[in-house]
């Protein structure tokens, strides 16, 4: 029997891990055995949890784990990793999907929080301008621009300055019904962006909710409160509407921030004592931009194979002020508290999107989409960190995008798609706008640009055991090069059971756009595109009905370029060569779902240019003699997640994520203490004081308990580590790995009720 369904109907496929290969070093760390130890505890926990109801029937389970063998196997998708109609075993890249009983019942209070439970890999770090920043496989930046940030398929990413900056941080999560992340190179599918992966969010339609709720949460220490109402109807079984609100009061938690190096007292603050909590007036974790409500709204409408959304997102916080307030002079005329003030951004985007699907023949499929998009931005820098003195700066950017795909399926053995995009953006940032600012001044802010893109892709089932795709994206804008973003992989499943993939792509990112005007303006010159080529194996097998394991190695060719703080504009920072890999083991039935996952980047080599200044570059000191890690990453990344059912009323969920450390950020830090003038924007800490580069552990437990089929309650605690000691639960900051903030334990009580 073949089960056909769009792109996940209503049993949603979640990925495993893909072939796992230890680096020789990995088996001898000590951080990667207390993580593994701890995990393994919490593994026999919950398959003992298992054991006790492993035949429970719950009425909330949704998972795709229930279908046959036979079913399975041939499952089709349509997915964001690939253009043409696949099977779920083989798809030709690493991904991790996420359905709707995952998004509600983790108990995750964001879509960050969310991806840090599940994807393996996948890592987060604060920051002292935006909110906090992804990193994927090693790869992570200053600015969410090594990935792309997807609703429904289209891209979300502010493309002036800071990438996917906004939504993520929301703690709005209702109109979501699944998530998607490709972890690799995705650019041949999607772009020019999609360097280190893409994050895909499906939103419902009118045909998969139908009815009306509320969700109301309450945040406790970390506060907020939030309400969230979602409304489907079905008019035909090819037509729907859907409307969800949502909105947030946001207070956050206090801020117990640390400051790695010890400093006099200076500018009317009490001395700062390395391991001690920073004085002075601090913003609350969390704390939201101009005190500003966050919103979303997301309205759909389905009439056969025409679609109409639009949506509407509002969010953005207040980071605290960095080392610098101990660094520099207040100004006589500046009040202390308006001197420790860090930066604030407030994201706002409207859009508007038409997507067109079609069989036009039984071999021709044709997709077209239109849409419009308008992103503002409201920026001040106070105090310290302020450039230039405190002003408040409002920019915008809007954008007109067109796709068509076409999709021709002559026969049983080939898939061919090929289409083309364009994308026409106009922005405007009047001052204060960093890249032009700097003499000689850009007095024109307003400006536009065009990018017109290439892309196809072939699909070769050459029998049932082998399958190839070949991909191909070109990218082509106003002030950059052709981009080439190429993609092959090869699958391989000899049995029912066991499925390999060799996978080998490039893709590329330019500068942002901003960025990119300014150098042209100046120098009337296009630099060069970031890129990253990865190499990859994978292994999955189905051990039973219940139980599935699989890993992957990889390998990663970095030439990275980034921000220059003299010449303001991005540059090359040299080549980075990354190793690692991901193990993941699932359990699953009908009322039970644990995942175990273990991931692993490692630097292997760093060139960096010649002409590059000390520590001109942040992602490692390598080659400046001082260890063999990356900078801001933790080599080993432990994931545990349980969700059980307890009979038809109950469910226990709870997650458990562990950061073995960051040893290449003593060694930066190390390093940059060598210097004559230490680098502002890198770790510094006092001779052997070593608390920032310990380890992190995020514990999380939830209970949900439905007294009748209108409501469900729910309690969950976060951080919970923290009660034992409150740096556990710790977050550092990119750049100044060497600060960091204690995150509270907290609580959230929500509760819905279905009309």
């Amino acid at each position: 029997m073949t089960v056909r369904t769009e792109y996940r109907d209503n049993q949603t496929i979640k990925t495993t891990g893909r072939l796992w290969r230890r680096l020789s070093a990995a088996v001898e760390s000590s951080a990667m055995k207390i993580g593994l130890a701890v995990a393994a505890l919490w593994l026999a926990l919950g398959v003992n949890a298992a054991a006790a109801d492993d035949v429970a029937q719950s009425s909330t389970s949704n998972d795709w784990r229930n279908l046959t063998l036979e079913q399975l196997v041939n499952v089709e998708v349509r997915s964001p990793a690939t253009l043409t109609e696949i099977d779920f075993r083989r798809v030709p890249v690493d991904m991790t999907e996420l359905d709707a009983r995952d998004v509600e019942q983790s108990g995750a209070r964001n879509l960050n929080q969310l991806l840090e439970i599940y994807v393996p890999n996948v890592q987060f770090l604060l920051h002292h301008a935006h909110q906090p920043h992804l990193g994927i496989r090693g790869i992570i930046s200053d600015r969410d621009d090594k990935y792309l940030y997807q609703v429904n398929g289209l891209t979300m990413n502010n493309r002036m300055l800071l990438g996917a900056d906004d939504e993520r941080a929301l703690p709005l999560l209702g109109d979501i019904r699944s998530v998607d992340v490709v972890r690799g190179p995705a650019s041949a599918t999607h772009g020019a962006g999609a360097l280190a992966g893409v994050i895909d969010v499906e939103t419902y339609n009118g045909l998969t909710f139908q009815g009306a709720d509320l969700n109301v949460r309450q945040g406790l220490v970390d506060q907020y409160s939030a309400a969230e109402v979602r409304y489907g109807h079905k008019f035909s079984d090819t037509s729907g509407l859907f409307m969800y609100c949502g909105v947030a009061d946001v207070q956050g938690a206090g801020n117990t921030y640390y400051i790695g190096h010890s400093y006099p007292a200076t500018n009317g603050l009490p001395a700062n004592v390395a391991g001690k909590p920073a004085k002075g007036s601090i913003p609350n974790l969390n704390e939201p931009a101009f005190g500003s409500l966050w919103h979303k709204v997301h309205l759909s409408y389905v009439a056969g194979p025409l679609e109409f959304w639009g949506r509407f997102v509002q969010d953005g916080d207040v980071s605290p002020p960095s080392r610098s307030i101990y660094t520099k002079t207040r100004p006589a005329t500046e009040p202390l508290e308006t001197f420790t003030l860090g930066r604030e951004i407030r994201n706002q985007q409207y859009t508007a999107a038409t997507r067109f699907k079609k069989d036009l023949s039984p071999t021709w499929n044709l997709e077209l989409l239109q849409s419009y998009d308008l992103w503002a931005f409201k920026d001040q820098r106070a105090g310290a960190d302020s450039w230039p003195p405190r002003r408040t700066r409002s920019a915008d950017e809007q954008q007109a995008f067109s796709r068509a795909i076409a999709v021709w399926t002559p026969n049983d053995a080939h898939s061919l798609a090929f289409g083309m995009e364009y994308s026409h953006m106009w922005f405007h940032d009047p001052p204060y706008a960093d890249a032009l600012e700097v003499a000689p001044v850009v007095s024109n802010r307003n400006w536009q640009t065009g990018t017109i893109s290439l892309l196809a892709e072939h699909q070769w089932r050459i029998t049932d055991q082998w399958t190839t795709f070949l991909s191909f994206r070109t990218d082509k804008h106003t002030y950059s090069d052709w981009l080439l973003s190429p993609r092959a992989t090869v699958v391989f499943t000899p049995t029912e059971r066991d499925t390999f993939k060799l996978m080998a792509g490039q893709s590329v990112r330019r500068s942002g756009d901003e960025e990119l005007w300014s150098q042209w303006e100046r120098q009337r010159t296009v630099p060069a595109p970031e890129t990253l080529r990865s190499y990859e194996i994978s292994y999955e097998r189905k051990l039973t009905d219940h139980w599935r394991v699989g890993g992957n190695a990889f390998f990663e060719d970095y030439d990275a370029i980034g921000w220059s703080s003299t010449l303001y504009h991005s540059l090359s920072l040299g080549n980075f060569q990354i190793a690692g890999g991901e193990f993941q083991l699932t359990y699953s039935n009908k009322s039970t779902r644990i995942t175990l996952s273990e991931g692993v980047a490692k630097l292997v080599d760093a060139t960096l240019p010649k002409s590059l200044p000390a520590a001109g570059q942040g992602i490692t000191a390598e080659p400046y003699g001082f260890g063999q890690d990356l900078a801001e990453w933790a080599p080993f990344i432990t994931k545990l997640a349980l969700v059980h059912d307890i009979g038809k009323r109950w469910t226990v969920s709870s997650s458990l994520v562990y950061y073995s450390g960051f040893p290449g950020a003593e060694d930066y830090a190390n390093y940059n203490a060598t210097l004559a003038k230490p680098a502002t924007s890198a770790p510094l800490s006092d001779p052997g004081y070593t608390e920032p580069y310990g380890p992190n552990l995020y514990l999380n437990l939830g209970l949900e308990y439905r007294p009748s089929e209108k409501w469900t309650i729910r309690v969950d605690g976060y951080n919970l580590a923290a009660l034992a000691d409150e740096k556990l639960s710790k977050r550092n900051y990119y750049f100044r790995t060497s600060e960091f903030s204690a995150q509270p334990a907290s609580l959230t009580v929500s509760a819905r009720y279905r009309f």
